[in-house]
Formats: C-alpha cells, structure tokens, sequence
C-alpha cells in the first residue's frame, strides 16, 4: 500500500465545519483513502454509504426531519460516490448547516461534470475539495531518493494506477491498465453523453493520444475523425473534468509575435492509459513517440506533486512558429522557470529569445536529473 500525500492536507482541514470532497478518476484509490480519514474516529460514530446503493438513494426521498435523525447519531458520514445521489448537495449542505463541526462529511466522485456541479451552488463556502491522482513518483519511491532502469520502464509502459503498480507480473499490470482505458475509466462521460457517444469518444481518445504534447487543432481533430468540433470541443472538456486529461496553455508574456499564443495542448494524468489507447506497451527506447512519452510523464509527475503539495503554480509552453520550443514553464509567485524535457543526454541549445524574456530558472531536465527534478530539488 503507498502512502498518499493529499491525505495529510485533509487531515488538517478536518473537524472545521466544512464538506470534504475527495474527486479523482476511477480507480485512483479515493475509497482506500477515505477509509483511512475515518480511523481516527470511533468505529461505531462513523456511517459509510456508497451512492450506487438503494439505501444512499433513498435519501433524496427523505425529508430533512428525517435526514437529521439519520444522521445526528454519528461524529463522520462518508458517502462513496456520492455524485449518484439526487439532491446529494441539498442533503450535503442541510448536514453541514444543522450540525456544523459535530459531524464531519466526507464525499467522493470520479468527475466533476457530476459531483463538483451538484454542490457547487449548495456548498458556497461550506466545501473544501481535493483531488486526488493515479500514484505521483514520490508517493512510489516513498523517501527513496534513487530508480532502477527497470522500474522507470515498467512506469512508462503501463503508468502509475495502485492496481498497476501492485500488479505481480508484467500481464497483470497489462490486464488491468487495458480494463481501466478500455471502460471503466470514462463510464461517468458516458452516463452524460449517451452510449451512442461511445465510437466517437473512443475515437477522439485514441487521436488525442497519438497527439499527446503536440498542439490540438480542433478543425484536424473534426475532418480525421468525422465528428463536429462542438462535440470535439464539449468531449475534451468532459475529458479534463473526469480527470483523464488536462491542457496546458502556452504563455503569452511578452510582445514577440513569433510565439504561439492560442493553440493548448493535452496530456495525459496517466501514461499507461495513453499507452493502452494507443494499444502499444513496448518500451520507450523502441518507440516512435518517446519523446512525447516522455515530456507527458514528467509535466504529469511534476504537476501531481506540486498539486499534493498544494503548491500554487501555473503551467505553460511556451514555442515559436519557427518549431522551437520550452514544452514546461511554471509560474510561482509571479517569476518564470523554463524547462527543456528530453531523454536525450545531449546538450540542446537554449532560445535566446526565451531567455529575453528574463526567467528565473532554464534548465534541460534529462533522464539523469528526472527524480531530482519530481521530487523538488530544483524549484
């Protein structure tokens, strides 16, 4: 079992009168988490629901007398995915206004599309929300502060899911990233859509994984795959908000009218679902797209370790027409720093007109440098 980093943050926001809210795709080990927030209070003061359950729907039936009898006996109330409930932020916002720090909800859901817009409304300022992602690298190494090759490799191959990662042999590991990326990963975007939106979310998927760390252009996207922008565009965002993908947009700091200042691009919070999309688990050294593998891994790495930190930082690219290119530049405490990312130990010439624009730090993060860099040695 490994350690999570998020759940110290909680802790301390316990006790204080607030929802807490645990969001985070499927499979990422919301439940294991939460089950592990609730052992510091009594056994028996404790009511676990799970929203797929009659007996959590039939909340939404109860009238309130009803609802605070239920739920006035206990010091914590977990609801697993909670989303599945109607009304699930009425009921949550008459807990937290009628008993205040005597008891403490915890919910969790896979997709903001469901949970975070139920509660929005309801929960003004009674919430406090945290996401949770697939294993980070520092959660892996768990104080280590070294890789083995072998290790690294099995990480790119198959990504950093708890089941993955707890997989026995290579074909476990297989089995179950195939299972996650093939269905369970995106049922919540289907229960929005339709399942006759399926085809084409598979599809857009498959295409955004052989463009991961490239520049998406909608009207490509729509001509290859046959499918209307607006529904291209209205996946995508369905996509970012179940926690499967996230954009980065590129830095518009400066005048130089040589640099990129629309076009965002995608990556994945996992690598090995990527791969599975793509159907293609050989190792990076024989593949096509390591570079692209390889800048995903480690934006995904850095940016689930500041994120479980809950460090403010805001990421960007930054790239000129003319193809060069920073694919990582952070933003903290309103300074600059510019990464160059490659696999490659040779030495890359840094842009002179980047440089103009005066960062604080520009550095080429390598293979070599990769544990340090996740783990926060360099800022």
């Amino acid at each position: 079992m490994f350690k999570r980093n998020l759940k110290e943050p909680i802790e301390r926001r316990l006790g204080k009168g607030k929802a807490i809210i645990v969001i985070g795709a499927r499979q990422v080990g919301k439940t294991t988490l939460t089950k592990e927030l609730i052992q510091r209070y009594d056994r028996n003061s404790v009511l676990i629901l799970n929203g797929d359950t009659l007996e959590a729907q039939r909340l939404s039936k109860k009238d309130f007398p009803s609802l605070m009898e239920q739920f006035g006996q206990y010091d914590c109330v977990l609801i697993d995915e909670a989303h599945k409930i109607n009304r699930i932020g009425d009921i949550a916002k008459s807990i937290i206004d009628e008993f205040g720090k005597d008891i403490q909800l915890i919910m969790t859901g896979s997709s903001t599309v469901n949970l975070i817009d139920k509660t929005s409304e309801p929960l003004t300022g009674r919430k406090r929300v945290f996401q949770l992602y697939p294993i980070s690298l520092d959660e892996y190494l768990g104080g280590r502060e070294d890789l083995e090759e072998e290790e690294f490799d099995l990480m790119l191959r198959y990504g950093m899911y708890p089941e993955v990662l707890n997989g026995e042999d290579e074909l476990d590991k297989q089995d179950a990233i195939m299972e996650l990326a093939e269905s369970t990963l995106y049922r919540d975007i289907l229960d929005v859509t339709g399942a006759r939106a399926s085809g084409d979310l598979v599809a857009l998927l498959r295409y955004l994984a052989q463009n991961s760390a490239v520049r998406v252009n909608i009207n490509d996207a729509s001509k290859s795959l046959h499918i209307d922008r607006r529904h291209i565009e209205k996946y995508i965002d369905l996509l970012i908000k179940s926690f499967i993908i996230f954009p980065i947009f590129p830095i518009t700091k400066g005048g130089n009218t040589r640099t990129v200042r629309k076009a965002y691009k995608i990556y994945f919070w996992d690598v090995g679902v990527r791969n599975a999309l793509l159907g293609d688990f050989s190792p990076a050294h024989e593949r096509p797209d390591a570079e692209q593998l390889w800048q995903n891994f480690v934006i995904a790495e850095r940016m689930k370790r500041q994120n479980n930190n809950e460090e403010i930082v805001h990421h960007h690219y930054w790239r000129q027409y003319d193809g060069t290119e920073i694919p990582l530049v952070e933003i903290r405490n309103q300074k600059m720093n510019g990464y160059r990312l490659s696999r490659k130990e040779a030495p890359i010439q840094l842009p002179q007109t980047f440089e103009d624009m005066e960062p604080e730090i520009h550095e080429i993060v390598t293979h070599r440098h990769l544990v340090d860099f996740i783990l926060n040695k360099w800022v």
